[in-house]
């Protein structure tokens, strides 16, 4: 078989139990997941890199580093994931601190088949999703990142509403000036109009408060 490529969807299994280890790896196959598993919360970090999409099956207690505290060290370190926790030893405190770290669901074991089918794919989507958003995230950030600060400043009255000319006395300029700067903004941003550019902030601005948010609550 060849081994799992690091730039697919994989399902990532973190247990000490090899029996159970290699039971979810059988049937996750099966059920045509790319999986790779790990013995220990060790050798799943040592591993992991935050590119690596997928999500992480994850047995909540384990002998030196649990579960709990390895997610985490991810999210401590960047690596946001998202994790189903499983456990043979269920209580109320311990599914309390799983859910608030960014768990998408506390099951405990034995668990039947569908609802982990179910929960796996809803874990790889929401990854997805993830993903998604951070590329144009980071791409709408490397153009906004191009503008100097007095393209910047201009933008700002842009996305207020003013007019060239309430723009020109507020920052001293002629409006042939303003013109000059919001046709620089407009080709840096890659826009075509000023319809584009509201557009585009806007975006940029909804995106990181959607990612300033899932970083509070996966942080508790």
């Amino acid at each position: 078989m060849q081994p799992p490529s690091p730039n697919s969807p994989t399902v990532f299994v973190v247990d000490d139990d090899e029996q159970l280890r290699d039971s979810l790896r059988a049937l996750l196959e099966v059920l045509n997941f790319q999986v790779r598993a790990f013995s220990t919360p060790g050798s799943f970090h040592r591993y992991y890199r935050a590119e690596m999409p997928g999500c992480l099956l994850l047995d909540l207690r384990m002998p030196r580093q649990n579960g709990l505290q390895l997610y985490e060290q991810l999210l401590r370190e960047g690596k946001r994931l998202p994790v189903i926790f499983v456990t043979a030893h269920a209580d109320v405190t311990s599914a309390v601190a799983a859910m608030k770290s960014g768990a998408i669901e506390f099951l405990e074991k034995p668990f039947d088949r569908e609802t982990l089918l179910n929960l796996v794919i809803k874990a790889l989507q929401l990854d997805s999703e993830w993903r998604a958003q951070d590329a144009q995230l980071a791409s709408l950030e490397s153009r906004i990142t191009c503008l100097n600060e007095r393209e910047r400043e201009t933008l700002a009255l842009i996305q207020t509403g003013d007019s060239n000319k309430a723009m020109a006395a507020k920052l001293f300029l002629s409006e042939r000036a303003v013109e000059m700067r919001r046709s620089a903004i407009m080709r840096k941003l890659q826009v075509g109009s000023v319809a584009e550019l509201l557009d585009l902030t806007i975006t940029h601005r909804i995106l990181s408060d959607l990612r300033a948010a899932a970083d509070q609550r996966l942080r508790g």
